[in-house]
């Protein structure tokens, strides 16, 4: 899916561009139903994103910044498995919008009015703020969202950085828009909602000026991936910051603080599997902490930082307002980094290969090479941390892949010649049979 669009003509190009600020022609972006709908914006703005990386990193070079290949490998990683699970539950989660809008739909605004564009923009916007609320505000919602701000740097690569679970707690906060936005808006706005926010993850761009007060901005959402104390539940908007101005959750950048990127408690550790799914053991450990029933669900549906006699998100005056600590980054060897970018792009293009023909296998086929590139990743993240464990797992996966390969390559073989009696027999048949009466 990403490969397949590796190249663009200048005129899809300047689309895409386009598309990554909200700048689209609602007549080529509107469509009557499901099966008209294009290939997936965010896949086909795969070369922006990869050719955004180099203009991206040439300004921390420029300012002698050390660039962490390490935290942009894993933020990337984060993104591929993402995409898995989403092409394993690929239509699950949407069953439920369908599902209303097909059967209890108030007024189904037209598919071709402009004006049901611009209320799609408006009501996806809308809805995505109260997601990402819920998602710094819901314990057990913030134990998926915590994956897309555990990287300590704040760059484009960070945009990708996402959990495999946030879907399964934010699709019902869309379904209200079932009554009245056409699916096929859903699905376009959802996906230019997330294209917009891409461009947000940079420190480069410092200010749009008076747009600052209406749109999300690169300045706007440096304060919501702070570490700081005044960053805290700050923030939330997609597109729209007007969002955080009416609800009391808007803070302007400060000049006068450098903002510490990351979390409040910092995991030290790069296993990106290991990060998807840690922070659920952390909740399940406090719930079971506490003394009665009530504290023990207050620890699930409460903020990440309650504790019993505190305010429903918690107390934030122990956290620093100016964050004082080192990065995480346990020294490799250089060559490490070769043999960790090559393996990387091969489980790159496993990973893309997976997601594109995921519809074609059975579900077994499908978790079992959905595992196995889950092992890759994993595997690269342990020689980064320079466990004990990392080279001998890393030597069993390479094993295990050389073995498979071998199986695939007999398999192949052993069908080609079972089947070449039936191959030399249609070969001798003449160039036309007729029949005779």
């Amino acid at each position: 899916m990403v490969l397949a669009n590796m190249s663009l003509s200048g005129a899809e190009v300047l689309k895409g561009m386009g598309r990554m600020l909200y700048i689209a022609n609602p007549a080529e972006t509107s469509f009557p139903d499901m099966e008209s709908l294009p290939e997936p914006y965010l896949a086909q703005a795969a070369p922006l994103f990869l050719g955004s990386w180099p203009w991206s990193g040439s300004f921390y070079w420029q300012k002698g910044e050390k660039i962490r290949l390490n935290d942009g490998l894993f933020s990337v990683a984060h993104g591929l498995i993402m995409s898995l699970m989403e092409a394993f539950v690929s239509g699950l989660m949407f069953s439920g919008y369908l599902y209303i809008y097909n059967n209890h739909c108030l007024y189904a605004l037209p598919w071709d009015w402009t004006i049901t564009w611009l209320a799609a923009a408006v009501s996806i916007d809308f809805c995505y703020y109260w997601v990402h609320r819920a998602a710094h505000e819901v314990n057990v919602l913030w134990a998926a969202h915590q994956v897309h701000h555990s990287s300590e740097d704040y760059n484009l690569t960070t945009a990708l950085r996402q959990s495999a679970f946030q879907t399964f707690g934010a699709w019902p906060f869309y379904l209200p828009m079932a009554f009245f936005i056409p699916p096929s808006h859903a699905i376009v706005h959802k996906e230019l909602n997330l294209l917009y926010q891409f461009w947000i993850h940079t420190e480069v761009v410092k200010s749009i000026g008076p747009l600052e007060y209406v749109l999300n901005t690169a300045s706007h959402h440096r304060v919501h991936h702070g570490a700081n104390q005044y960053c805290l539940d700050k923030n939330y908007a997609g597109v729209l910051i007007i969002w955080d101005r009416m609800f009391g959750t808007f803070e302007a950048e400060r000049a006068d603080v450098d903002i510490v990127y990351g979390l409040v408690d910092q995991p030290q550790f790069w296993n990106p599997v290991k990060h998807q799914i840690y922070y659920y053991g952390k909740v399940v450990e406090k719930a079971r902490s506490m003394s009665n029933w009530t504290d023990f669900f207050s620890a699930f549906i409460k903020g990440p930082g309650w504790f019993p006699g505190t305010e429903r998100l918690g107390d934030i005056s122990f956290v620093p307002e100016n964050p004082v600590r080192e990065k995480y980054d346990p020294p490799v060897s250089p060559l490490l980094h070769l043999y960790t970018v090559t393996h990387f792009l091969l489980s790159f293009l496993a990973i893309d290969t997976t997601v594109k023909t995921i519809k074609l296998m059975s579900p077994t086929t499908s978790l079992l090479l959905i595992l196995y590139n889950l092992w890759g990743l994993t595997s690269i993240g342990l020689l980064y941390e320079n466990s004990p464990w990392a080279w001998p797992c890393e030597i069993i996966r390479r094993t295990s892949t050389l073995i498979i390969i071998n199986q695939i390559a007999v398999a192949f073989l052993y069908q080609l010649i079972c089947c070449r009696p039936c191959l030399q027999s249609l070969l001798a048949l003449p160039p036309f049979c007729s029949s005779t009466s």
